[in-house]
């Protein structure tokens, strides 16, 4: 892919640049025709605008416009309330909206209706917000237009970034603008689809522009992504006169990662501590230290120690950062003369890595390449924070399945390959308990319960660490009563815990000794987080991981007890996967009752698969809470 380089120019005269407040001027308003084939639609955007500007004084302006046709009662209850979520970092200097009515007149909404509130964070799976601006349309009905404007303001550039034209809503006509007000050059990288753009001056400063007509939505919801096809401009901003390549990206990362150590040699250091064993393997050392950073250092939180520290000073101070593992595992490999190579990927929800260009954006996720022996490879990831270690093989579930660019060479003379990142799957991730339930008869207050747990792949990526007992109580196990067995070393890292402990009333009376029980209270009932069935169905989805969930609750009397219910199997299965349910009689005093959820796919091409993935969440969760009949004899 060619790009297109051109060097902007500082501009002195910015009145006619700014957007903030009563200054800004409505777009012209139009009523386009709606095809037919777009009216079963909620809502439509009859125009969706990004206006980008790069300032100077290394500041960037992000302006949102949106004009809104409502089509249905689902779209008023959806946009009577607009919600926009502000990232830390950006300051909003513009809010306005409008309600623009059948017969033409105009509502501007007032400060009463355009309001901020401060969050500590919202889960959205993945993602944490500082603020919610919330626009009320309190007069919104069918056949309205609503237009929003927002501007959000950065104190610092975002020197690469890949934008889609694809949003939530199908639009009429979509804008995107690069304005480049800087001292930097601009180079952009549209997708085959977008390369008709317009070139024009502003101030003697470039300005690219797209405008396209009837793009497609991306349904929004917490597995949103984007597929190959979507139309998109990556971007770079860089210095004058200098060519963005590899070589540069090489050149720095090998002097970030490459400093003066402060040992005579680490690695004696390691054996002296008895961190890492001369008799162990390199992998099964480099597990051992990166164990002991996991577990016996603090993180250097909000950079209390300078990058410029030596690596020697973080590993006597038993104090670990990002880049600082990074330096030391090196080190390591060094010192042991093993070969390993420099890798990027970034995340696959918001695009699959493209080769054929440098994009900073891409660069998202450091991982080595490791060479154990010729065509034995390897992967390291970096810690994403104290309680996020990866040891070898494990990588993180945002990066399965992606390209990656992967560096070697001497610096200035970078040698390029590409990879594909490994995709676990089923068998890889699963989550097994086994649960016994005793109890003196039905009607008694208290139960015994006697829980085995076993986590592997990514599940034991995300719940070894002690820290991580918010996890254990999500999925319904004890947060508080927990014994962790040693983790088996090799990858996909088997982890099992014990919990042993008193519960009340499992079993609820609804008839001359009959009783009801469902499983709510011992296993979680959603597939990947709570309330994930309030989300939409996606049009183009990445689920977090394949894997598989299989709980076997065992039941256990003093006495006789009998199974009455005439149901004793529940199960769905699709091309996603399946979900199931069983409960038999083991004996005169024991009943089982089997639950087993298994994803055999991630990624959700087409607007059918997302809705069987529902339709998998929606029946999981109605075997979680179904009520299983049981008789005291």
């Amino acid at each position: 892919m060619r790009p297109f380089i051109f060097t902007a120019i500082l501009v002195t005269l910015f009145t006619n640049l700014s957007h903030a407040g009563d200054k800004y001027i409505w777009p012209a308003f139009t009523n386009p025709v709606i095809p037919d084939s777009l009216k079963t639609e909620d809502a439509i955007y009859f125009e969706n605008r990004l206006t980008i500007d790069f300032m100077p004084g290394y500041e960037m302006s992000y302006v949102n416009f949106k004009r809104i046709k409502i089509l249905s009662k689902k779209g008023v209850e959806s946009f009577i309330n607009h919600d926009l979520y502000q990232f830390n970092g950006g300051i909003i200097k513009l809010m306005k909206a409008r309600i623009i009515k059948p017969d033409g007149s105009i509502i501007e909404l007032g400060s009463e209706n355009i309001k901020e509130t401060a969050l500590d964070s919202k889960s959205k799976f993945r993602t944490t917000y500082i603020k919610r601006i919330q626009f009320i349309f309190p007069t919104l009905q069918v056949d309205d237009i609503i237009d929003v404007v927002y501007q959000v303001d950065y104190k610092s550039y975002d020197l690469s970034d890949c934008r889609y034209l694809e949003s939530d809503l199908i639009s009429l006509n979509s804008k995107l603008a690069l304005r480049n007000f800087s001292q930097f050059d601009l180079t952009v990288y549209p997708s085959k689809s977008l390369k008709d753009y317009k070139l024009t001056k502003e101030g003697g400063s470039p300005v690219f522009s797209w405008e396209i007509k009837n793009v497609p939505k991306i349904a929004e919801n917490a597995f949103r992504a984007y597929p190959e096809s979507a139309q998109k401009v990556v971007y770079n901003l860089w210095m004058p006169g200098e060519v963005l390549d590899y070589n540069v990206i090489y050149s720095g990362d090998y002097d970030l990662y490459h400093v003066k150590p402060g040992f005579k040699s680490f690695s004696e250091e390691l054996y002296a501590a008895g961190i890492a064993k001369p008799d162990l393997s390199v992998l099964e050392n480099i597990n051992r230290i990166t164990q002991y950073f996991e577990k016996e250092t603090s993180w250097n939180e909000d950079d209390k120690m300078p990058t410029s520290s030596k690596p020697a000073d973080f590993y006597y101070k038993h104090v670990i950062d990002y880049t600082n593992y990074f330096r030391l595992i090196q080190l390591y490999l060094e010192e042991n003369e093993v070969t390993y190579h420099v890798g990027f990927t970034n995340d696959i929800s918001s695009g699959v890595f493209e080769h054929g260009y440098v994009g900073l954006h891409q660069l998202e996720y450091r991982f080595l390449l490791i060479e154990t022996a010729p065509g034995n490879e390897h992967f390291l990831f970096g810690p994403a924070g104290k309680n996020g270690f990866y040891y070898v093989d494990e990588i993180p579930t945002w990066c399965e399945g992606n390209q990656a660019i992967i560096l070697s060479g001497k610096p200035k003379e970078v040698v390029l390959s590409k990879a594909v990142i490994p995709q676990s799957d089923w068998t890889n991730n699963k989550h097994v308990a086994n649960i016994i339930i005793k109890t003196a008869d039905l009607s008694a207050q208290k139960q015994i319960l006697n829980r085995r747990d076993s986590f592997s792949g990514l599940y034991s990526t995300a719940f070894r660490n002690p820290k991580n007992a918010e996890g254990f109580k999500r999925l319904n196990v004890s947060d508080t009563i927990i014994k962790p067995t040693e983790v088996k070393d090799v990858y996909p890292y088997n982890m099992s815990i014990k919990q042993d402990d008193t519960l009340e009333n499992l079993f609820s009376e609804f008839d001359t000794k009959l009783y009801a029980f469902h499983a709510k209270e011992l296993i979680p009932n959603y597939i990947y987080f709570e309330d994930e069935i309030e989300e939409s169905p996606g049009t183009y989805s990445v689920l977090p991981y394949s894997k598989q969930q299989k709980y076997a609750i065992y039941i256990e009397a003093r006495d006789t007890i009998k199974l009455a219910d005439k149901i004793t199997t529940l199960s769905k299965e699709n091309s996603v996967g399946s979900v199931k349910c069983d409960i038999i009689q083991t004996n005169p005093k024991t009943i089982k009752i089997s639950y087993e959820i298994k994803l055999i796919k991630r990624t959700l091409v087409t607007p059918l698969e997302n809705q069987e993935y529902i339709d998998l969440l929606k029946e999981w969760a109605n075997m979680v809470i179904k009520k299983w009949i049981i008789q005291e004899v």
